[in-house]
């Protein structure tokens, strides 16, 4: 308290100081200056003092530091997750071009690949199914390396059910001469060595008929994963364009490898 605000005091008598003293030294000094028992100007010589209060208003811009490494990532427009995921399980990849995401090249060039593959294998099968066929011949042939009329002379057995087979199912009737014991006698030359000549054949028909059976099941895998993955990439466009969200992503170098560091703010 100034000397002349303790001279004020004084002059208004001890009851009035012992009330000033009680308050707030800003509230002390603003009742001398309205009491009444002032009769003199604090300061000699000059007019009644008065007290003005006021406020400093401070402002802080909230923000990214302007020295982060984390970069905002903006994406324009809202992209449908069901549509991006219905493109890609359908033609894998498609979803992903929509979303606008380079990872679909990769899912068509699988497919791509994969129904090539599997084309050359089938194609392959069938080449290795015909060439079974060629090197039976005609079984009601007497001369073919496997012939209904030789196998009927060797056992004495009833030609007719192998004959209604061979008319209603040539691939049963080929897998019947080629696996079942009873039907040995009717192979031409040593009939151990020409069935197993033909059954060498159907293995490798069946072996293309099996990896091109593998490549379909890959090719139905891929239209999975592809349709999740443009799930995910629909959800990851969409996220920052939620007006409480933001995306930053950071890519350093570290332990001789790329990380991605990915940072999600939400705003109150």
């Amino acid at each position: 308290m100034t000397p002349a605000v303790t001279r004020g005091l004084r002059a208004a008598g001890p009851a009035l100081l012992l009330a000033v003293l009680a308050l707030s030294p800003a509230a002390a000094v603003a009742a001398c200056i309205r009491g009444s028992a002032l009769a003199l100007p604090l300061v000699p010589g000059e007019a009644r003092p008065g007290l003005v209060l006021a406020q400093r208003a401070i402002e802080r811009s909230w923000g990214p530091a302007e020295d982060t490494s984390y970069v905002d990532v903006v994406i324009p427009e809202w992209r449908s997750e069901g549509l991006a995921a219905g493109l890609s399980a359908a033609i894998p990849g498609a979803g992903q071009v929509y979303v606008g995401e380079r990872s679909g090249l990769w899912f068509g060039l699988m497919e791509l690949a994969g129904w090539t593959a599997n084309r050359i294998y089938v194609h392959k099968a069938q080449s290795d199914r015909d060439r079974a066929a060629r090197f039976v011949g005609n079984p009601a042939d007497s001369g073919s390396a496997w012939s209904i009329t030789r196998w009927s002379q060797a056992t004495s057995g009833d030609p007719t059910e192998i004959a209604r087979v061979w008319a209603s199912d040539p691939q049963a009737f080929y897998e019947k001469i080629a696996r079942d014991p009873a039907y040995l006698a009717g192979w031409s030359g040593r009939p151990e060595q020409t069935r197993a000549a033909f059954t060498d054949i159907r293995g490798v028909m069946r072996g293309n008929y099996r990896r091109a059976a593998e490549l379909s099941y890959a090719l139905w895998l891929n239209h999975v994963v592809a349709a999740l993955d443009a799930l995910r990439a629909a959800r990851l466009h969409n996220l920052p364009l939620q007006r409480n969200l933001e995306l930053k992503l950071k890519s350093s170098w570290s332990h001789g490898g790329p990380e991605m560091a990915a940072v999600l703010v939400r705003k109150f």
